[in-house]
């Protein structure tokens, strides 16, 4: 583990770490790349969250994520090119709590579609 103090930020990194997820649960904010499962997993702890996608990917749905879920207020989505500005004008106050997971949901919709009753 490696942490440096840049300007007052602390910034932890490692070379490979199993979970992130206590580092994650006392971070003040979280930048992250736009993999659904990381996105989801922060959006859980109710952590402000800025996500970075990569560009280069072909048919990039990282980029689809991050703009739909900005959209709806729960992260802000930055390029690597413009993350010194997101960073300077970022304010965690205007972003909404990511909804709880709705556990029937999926139940409710198949016995709908396929009248089974789960």
């Amino acid at each position: 583990m490696q942490n440096n103090f840049i300007n007052e930020i602390e910034i932890i990194g490692y070379d490979y770490k199993p979970s992130l997820r206590e580092d994650m649960k006392i971070a003040d904010l979280i930048i992250s790349h736009a993999g659904s499962g990381s996105i989801l997993e922060i959006l859980r702890l109710y952590k402000p969250l800025i996500v970075v996608a990569n560009e280069n990917l072909m048919d990039n749905h990282q980029i689809e994520l991050a703009i739909e879920l900005q959209s709806k207020g729960y992260l802000v989505y930055s390029s690597i090119s413009n993350l010194l500005e997101t960073l300077k004008s970022f304010n965690y106050k205007n972003l909404i709590p990511f909804p709880q997971p709705n556990d029937t949901l999926f139940a409710n919709i198949l016995n709908e579609e396929m009248n089974v009753d789960i």
